[in-house]
């Protein structure tokens, strides 16, 4: 009896054993990713873990997913289908990391509007000469409920009137008589420090935003263009 416990002991112990060295293996593994990715690139990741395929690595890089062999001799820019499930598994990993990571949108460079009780959060890239944004700030008004941070990056003609609105002494609210009531923002004085738009510019090459406007919701999800109140409605429904 004192025979089988010792062994029954003994076999959990060994059992326990190779647990903890599996584990140390995954995370020197993607320690040696890491390290070898920077190595051969000079890229930092900022999330390593192992892919739905054996052997291939996933890397998050400024917010965009990448694959890597295990060897790192290979970076492999592309979508991971599962052909059982029929869901595209990078694009799956992209909202879930935007999820994760919608606290830390650097918001001090946004210009804020909080519509009814604001509940609902909504980030949108936007552009003081775009015909589109104008109009989604009337649905901004329609659909209530609503706190919208409005990143102003000029993309269409140049930094005219997004200047004149970022140097502005209240920006949000020479955001919002330009866009909605068509009230001119004043000059900009000479020596204004404009660079939040430069940031901005920064931010939109980072995510990838060729148009105006283009939002960010909670759950992950994007969007490019302009709808009308009820679509955007059922829009926020969907991803808050």
């Amino acid at each position: 009896m004192t025979s089988r416990f010792t062994k029954s002991v003994a076999a959990a112990v060994t059992a326990a054993s190779l647990l903890l060295c599996a584990g140390a293996a995954a995370a020197a593994d993607e320690l040696t990713i890491r390290d070898e990715l920077m190595k051969t690139t000079g890229l930092r990741a900022d999330s390593v873990r192992p892919s739905p395929i054996p052997g291939i690595w996933e890397l998050i890089i400024q917010d965009r997913i990448f694959y890597v062999d295990d060897k790192v001799e290979y970076v492999i820019s592309g979508t991971i289908i599962d052909t059982k499930t029929k869901t595209n598994q990078t694009a799956k990993r992209a909202r879930e990391w935007a999820r994760e990571n919608w606290s830390r949108w650097p918001r001090q460079d946004a210009v804020k509007q909080v519509i009814g009780n604001g509940e609902r959060e909504v980030i949108v890239f936007s552009d003081a000469n775009c015909t589109y944004c104008r109009s989604m700030e009337r649905v901004f008004e329609r659909v209530g409920n609503l706190t919208v941070y409005t990143f102003i990056t000029p993309m269409i003609r140049g930094e005219q009137n997004n200047r004149e609105i970022v140097c502005s002494k209240n920006p949000s609210k020479a955001w919002v008589d330009w866009m909605r009531k068509g009230i001119t923002p004043p000059e900009a004085p000479a020596d204004c420090d404009a660079s939040v738009m430069q940031r901005n510019l920064s931010l939109a090459g980072r995510y990838n935003i060729t148009g105006a406007p283009t939002f960010f919701f909670p759950s992950g999800e994007r969007m490019t263009g302009a709808v009308s109140a009820d679509q955007f409605e059922e829009i926020l429904r969907d991803v808050q």
